[in-house]
């Protein structure tokens, strides 16, 4: 007789179609979680039918090519989300806000224009300085904030490629346990769910690609190498190059993987190429400001008049290699250098002319040379390697001929500079200066009117630097660079967002749980246990009367 066999499997089927409304209800907010229903066919015991019904499968529903396109997008709206918030990070370090480098820049050029009013005025210097004090603040600051951000950023990529080794590991595991289960012919639905959470993270991390395997095994690719193969993780280092990059390498190997999207893909990117440039064209900016402003104060004189000894503030590599190998922020060029010498107790001024080749010249040469003009002398200070000169007794110096650096080599050198420094984090004004204003050299003599050197440093505000930028054009189109950067992005992230709002729409259509839905088969089954129930409750009573009438 099928009659039990029918009612208790309809029971059973009714039951498990329970358990599987209940495991959708209980997981409707899960995140990663697929909605899963149970399949139903009639049951057939040998060659006997209508023996009942019987659960022929467990459907797990899923949405592939729409999976296919959230990982891509993942990566994608991960690291335009990163990069966004790094370079919002960077055009606050530039200080393009009111108060910031831009207006520090021009109200420098501004104060020395007022100044060239009256030279003389030494509370009207104490604003110039004071200016280019602040001036030389921002820009250390915004060097240090660039720096602080990178060596953040340093500290975060040898953490995500922990997290890429760790869910490579969990990904290569669960495959083993999907495996095993489903040669069996079982289904490994809930581990299925798990593994695909670990990729839909992993995505995020760096750019994959997935590739199916027999039984329910999935293999991970990223920027042409292995993640995952089977129940095999890759396992990945990092390392520095000597510019301090980082590198990413799979142990055992010396192939660097270059990811191109995920967090991790924009951290490198951001940390190896987009900071640095950032950093190199603020420092280039500085640089170029240093050279030209240093020039001009060198070549002037101030108010005590000439020097009787000046020592540079650049220290060479060597004092014995040629001038352009000597390590110097500023290049020299084959040229001369004029420097005038008075004897005190007559006032007359003797110019000479010296040639400086940097190709052949050392720093000793060239303090051999200055040595050899009538009334003074000039030494190597070692081991910094910086030269002095001094006048004999009765003599001073200047470099206030017309055109009297023409080879570069007083900035190079630090002689007699306005600025410290080579870099946005090193510029600074002379302490010398910031304590006695008067040796700001504002004009070519030393006579209280003169401001032919001011008009000199007023004019490099025009100056063409930077192909046809100015100074300030530099700056403001570095500036520009970056905002439009984080606008771009922004851009960016925004369609990306809505465009994964679309997919993940798409695929919850398809994946989630419908409340309703499940509500409705719920009843279903239940009705299905109920009639049943019934149904058992029926036959056992028509047994017990057959029973009773074979009696």
């Amino acid at each position: 007789m099928n009659a039990l066999q029918i009612g208790t499997s309809a029971i059973a089927a009714g039951q498990r179609g329970l358990d599987l409304v209940g495991q959708n209800l209980a997981n409707a907010a899960t995140p990663g979680y697929h909605r899963q229903a149970v399949n139903l066919v009639s049951r057939v015991t040998g060659d006997v039918y209508g023996t009942g019904v019987a659960v022929a499968s467990i459907t797990r529903f899923t949405a592939q090519a729409v999976r296919t396109a959230i990982l891509s997008n993942n990566s994608a709206q991960a690291a335009f989300s990163t990069r966004l918030d790094i370079r919002r990070q960077i055009e606050r370090a530039l200080g393009t806000t009111d108060g910031g480098i831009a207006d520090q820049l021009n109200d420098f050029f501004n104060r020395i224009e007022q100044l060239s009013s009256r030279p003389d005025d030494t509370a009207a210097r104490r604003p110039l300085i004071a200016t280019a004090v602040e001036l030389a603040r921002q820009f250390n600051a915004a060097a240090t904030d660039i720096d602080r951000l990178r060596n953040t950023i340093s500290d975060q990529i040898p953490q995500a490629v922990e997290q890429l080794n760790d869910w490579a590991s969990r990904i290569a595991d669960l495959n083993i346990r999907i495996s095993i289960r489903e040669k069996t012919g079982d289904q490994a639905n809930d581990l299925r769910d798990q593994r695909d959470q670990l990729i839909h993270d992993l995505a995020k991390l760096v750019d994959i690609k997935t590739v199916d395997q027999p039984y329910g095994v999935v293999n991970v690719m990223a920027a042409g190498a292995a993640i995952v193969v089977g129940e095999f993780a890759n396992r990945f280092e990092v390392n520095t190059d000597p510019q301090g990059n980082w590198i990413i390498t799979p142990v055992g190997s010396t192939q660097s993987v270059t990811f191109q999207s995920g967090r991790l893909g924009a951290l490198l990117q951001e940390h190896n190429t987009e900071i640095p440039a950032t950093r190199s064209r603020l420092d280039a900016l500085v640089s170029a400001l240093v050279n030209q402003v240093n020039a001009v104060h060198a070549t002037g004189v101030p108010l005590s008049g000439p020097w009787t000894t000046t020592t540079g503030t650049v220290s060479a590599l060597s004092a014995t290699v040629p001038l352009d190998a000597a390590g110097l922020p500023f290049p020299i060029q084959t040229g001369h250098l004029t420097i005038s010498v008075t004897d005190t107790s007559t006032n007359i001024r003797t110019s000479t002319t010296i040639p400086i080749d940097p190709a052949t010249q050392s720093l000793n040469d060239l303090a051999t040379a200055l040595s050899s003009i009538p009334g003074l002398t000039a030494s190597v200070h070692t081991p910094a390697n910086t030269l002095q000169v001094d006048a004999l007794p009765g003599f001073a110096f200047d470099f206030a001929a017309a055109n009297a650096d023409t080879a570069g080599l007083l900035p190079a050198l630090g002689i007699n500079g306005f600025f410290l420094g080579s870099t946005a984090a090193g510029i600074r004004v002379r302490s010398e200066i910031v304590a006695n204003p008067n040796l700001l050299a504002a004009g070519t003599t030393p006579q209280p009117g003169d401001s032919t050197n001011l008009q000199r440093w007023a004019a490099l505000r025009d100056v063409a630097v930077f192909g046809n930028r100015t100074f300030q054009g530099e700056y403001a189109d570095q500036a520009a660079a970056v905002g439009a950067d984080v606008q771009s992005l922004a851009d960016r992230q925004t369609a990306q967002t809505n465009l994964m709002q679309a997919l993940s729409a798409q695929e919850q259509a398809v994946i989630g749980v419908d409340m309703n839905e499940e509500l409705v088969r719920l009843l279903d089954f239940q009705r299905m246990v109920q009639s049943a129930s019934r149904y058992l409750s029926v036959v056992n009573s028509a047994l017990d009367e057959i029973i009773d009438i074979l009696r």
